[in-house]
C-alpha cells in the first residue's frame, strides 16, 4: 500500500497542471482524477480544494503537504515550460515560482537553475507567458543578493 501511495503522489502535479489544459474534457478529467487521488491518499485539504476547483491553492497544498518533494515537483514541472499550450506553460511558471519560494533559503544554485530554465520564456510568442516568466525571474533574482543580476541586465538580455 505504501508503494501505491508513492505512485499516486507522483501523478498529483501533472494532474494539477493539466487542470489548466485548453481542452475542457482533459482539464475536467484531470481535476476529477486529482480528487480521486486525494481521496485515496486521504488528504482532506486537497480533497476540499479539488472538489471546489480552487486551482490557485492546489499547488501550495501539494508543496505544504510534503515539503521534502519540492525539488521533485520542480523537476516534474520543468518539461511543461516547453508545452505547446500557453495555459500549461503559465500554470508551470506559476507553480515553479511558488516552489522556488519554498527553496529560497536552501539552495541559491537551484534558484539560479530555475531562473535559467525560465529565461528563454522571456522570448515566448505568448505575452502572458513572457510577462509571467520575466516577473518570476526578476523576483527570484531579487531574492538572491549575490546573483549579479539586475532589472537592467534582464532587459538587456531581451534585446
Amino acid at each position: 500500500m505504501k508503494e501505491m501511495k508513492k505512485k499516486v503522489q507522483r501523478v498529483l502535479l501533472p494532474l494539477f497542471l493539466h487542470m489548466n489544459d485548453q481542452i475542457e474534457s482533459v482539464a475536467r478529467t484531470s481535476g476529477d482524477t486529482l480528487l480521486i487521488c486525494a481521496e485515496f491518499l486521504r488528504w482532506r485539504k486537497l480533497i476540499y480544494l479539488a472538489e471546489t476547483h480552487h486551482t490557485d491553492l492546489i499547488g501550495e497544498c501539494l508543496l505544504m503537504h510534503n515539503r521534502s518533494r519540492v525539488e521533485d515537483y520542480l523537476c516534474q514541472s520543468l518539461p511543461y515550460l516547453k508545452d505547446t499550450q500557453a495555459t500549461l506553460r503559465v500554470a508551470a511558471i506559476r507553480f515553479i515560482g511558488l516552489a522556488a519560494w519554498h527553496l529560497r533559503n536552501r539552495s541559491s544554485e537551484k534558484l539560479r537553475d530555475i531562473c535559467d530554465a525560465l529565461l528563454p520564456l522571456g522570448k515566448d510568442t505568448e505575452p502572458s507567458v513572457r510577462s509571467l516568466a520575466l516577473q518570476t525571474v526578476f523576483i527570484l533574482r531579487r531574492d538572491m543578493p549575490t546573483s549579479g543580476w539586475s532589472l537592467r541586465s534582464l532587459c538587456c538580455w531581451l534585446c
